[in-house]
């Protein structure tokens, strides 16, 4: 029994202490949390230096494929432009080409048929999809 009161005497005379020089204990109480959080500012560091290697070689990784992409990207535009004036001149030479054969079924036809202008009129109509009045 008299440790229990011996016990409560010190505990009530450390908290009339602790009372009157609180900052005392908050003081020894910060530097030991400072002192457990960078006890190991070695490993903290490796981390760290870990993370931004990791991020620098995922950048590299992202603008190395955006770069590919643009590559390929032009490549096909190129393609797109070549492939777009060869079918512009095949187009114009097939028009001329299909002009000039026009001209001249219209030519035999009008030397065929000079004689008689309706029936010319007629063929022509029928040929071409146009409507022939009388």
């Amino acid at each position: 029994m008299i440790t229990f009161l011996a016990l409560k005497t010190v505990l009530k005379k450390a908290w009339v202490w602790i009372k009157h020089n609180w900052h005392v204990p908050a003081v020894l109480v910060y530097t030991l949390v400072l002192w457990i959080m960078f006890r190991r500012k070695d490993t903290a560091s490796t981390i760290l230096e870990e993370r931004n290697k990791s991020y620098k070689n995922q950048i590299d990784v992202i603008n190395k494929s955006h770069e590919e992409e643009l590559e390929k990207r032009n490549k096909i535009i190129e393609k797109y432009n070549g492939l777009i004036i060869k079918i512009e001149e095949k187009y114009s030479a097939d028009r001329q080409e299909l002009d000039n054969k026009k001209r001249k079924e219209v030519k035999d036809m009008v030397e065929k048929y000079h004689d008689d202008p309706d029936a010319l009129a007629k063929l022509i109509a029928e040929k071409y999809g146009l409507n022939y009045v009388e």
